[in-house]
């Protein structure tokens, strides 16, 4: 058997054909356990999906912008879950942005990039001079 390279939403299905395999061969009670695994973790990875998250959370899982996912809910796209005020969006809904595309860089880039920067405004802010306005 060929492992699983597809992600963790392919593993009942390869789960379900272990447990055939066993099962044609005579293991009937390892066949059992490996469908309860499979039904249990399509169980778990819809509850995640059907998770429901804040316009900054779903950024931050989805690499657009939370302006560009409100963008989408104004337009349809995407379904509020929430409130008109305080939209939410299911994790399941989101688009994934493609790491290879264009566009924000990946969240542990951007930390770095804040710490990177916040020794220098500190420095910046330190040559001001009461009463001198640029």
């Amino acid at each position: 058997m060929k492992p699983n390279v597809m992600g963790p939403s392919g593993l009942p299905a390869e789960w379900r054909r272990r447990a055939q395999f066993l099962d044609d061969f005579g293991d009937p009670n390892t066949a059992c356990l490996w469908h309860i695994a499979a039904a249990e973790l399509d169980l778990a990875l819809q509850a995640h999906g059907d998770e429901t998250l804040t316009l900054v959370e779903a950024a931050e899982v989805s690499g657009y912008t939370a302006d560009h996912i409100g963008s989408l809910i104004r337009n349809g796209k995407l379904t509020n879950v929430g409130r008109p005020n305080a939209p939410r969006v299911r994790r399941a809904d989101l688009p994934i942005k493609s790491p290879s595309s264009p566009g924000r860089p990946a969240p542990a880039a951007r930390k770095q990039r804040r710490k990177a920067a916040a020794p220098h405004a500190v420095h910046d802010i330190r040559k001001l001079k009461p009463g001198r306005h640029h």
